[in-house]
């Protein structure tokens, strides 16, 4: 199911736990991993205009910055060559997250599992973090790792709403579960209830979805189904924390290959507030 794993990092320490989840990923499904990591240009402002010294030691410090991407990312493919991963790395130049994007393009990988760095709430408002802006807009499924490290998937909640892609999102949660001997938790948020006009209506349509939900339970036994009233990411959000899981699944709709398209409003919310890690699903690679 994981034939390749895209693994994002910077030169910092939250780079190494985020080896560590590909790792595991990749053992249990035998994935290449590629780890890249995007060294953004300067942006220094009348950088022609400076004496040719301080050009120099501006070239002088990028020098030293990619060296010590190579040093880092050399010692992580390392690490994962040791456990019989097949690994390899490249270190690109240009825009963080377009330059992921692209790179995607050109390997198609079956997940890219990239760890998120804490922001404040106006930082997010303002530019977005790395992590969200990739989930967001990438064709290819994204694990972003928030909170505690999701190494075992103990629990993984799968936010459900009958549509194609959250139905493909869950088959693919399943694949995980399988493999690391998870609990699967079926969130279904039910926001009808406003439509107390046609309240007899409403029931018969509760009642088949509770039929519906229930059948997933051939797919995976170890399954609880769960239908709440509220908004989706509130109803989402409550359950993951009530649950304690490791893991939330969400999926999205597929969209032409030649389209970066934002998430929607709900996806976007529940990767803003989990305090656990958030795999968007969006399966255009099929």
């Amino acid at each position: 199911m994981l034939e390749t794993i895209l693994l994002p990092v910077d030169i910092t320490e939250i780079g190494q736990k985020a080896v560590e989840v590909a790792k595991n990923l990749a053992k249990k499904f035998g994935s290449k991993v590629w780890i890249i990591t995007v060294l953004e240009n300067p942006k220094i402002p009348f950088l022609d205009e400076l004496p040719e010294e301080e050009k120099k030691a501006i070239v002088s410090l990028q020098e030293k910055i990619n060296e010590k991407a190579k040093e880092i990312l050399n010692q992580y493919v390392r690490q994962l060559k040791e456990e019989g991963i097949d690994a390899n790395y490249d270190i690109l130049k240009g825009d963080t997250v377009e330059t992921i994007l692209d790179f995607s393009e050109k390997i198609h990988p079956s997940l890219i599992v990239i760890p998120s760095h804490n922001k404040t709430d106006l930082e997010i408002k303002a530019l977005g973090s790395v992590s969200l802006r990739v989930a967001s807009k990438s064709n290819y499924p994204v694990l972003v790792l928030k909170g505690k490290q999701p190494l075992n998937f103990k629990k993984i909640l799968v936010s459900y709403d009958f549509l194609h892609s959250s139905q493909k999102a869950l088959e693919f949660a399943v694949s995980i579960a399988k493999s690391f001997n998870s609990k699967l938790i079926v969130v279904h948020a039910d926001n009808d209830f406003g439509h107390s006009h046609i309240k007899s209506i409403m029931e018969k349509v509760k009642q088949r979805k509770l039929e519906k939900l229930n059948e997933i339970k051939s797919l995976y036994p170890d399954t609880d189904i769960y239908m709440e009233e509220g908004t989706p990411e509130h109803v989402i959000i409550k359950k993951a924390n009530e649950e304690d899981v490791d893991l939330i699944v969400i999926g999205k709709r597929q969209v032409p290959q030649t389209k970066r398209v934002f998430i929607g409003s709900t996806s976007y919310k529940i990767l803003k507030e989990s305090n656990v890690s958030v795999l968007v699903y969006r399966g255009n690679h099929e």
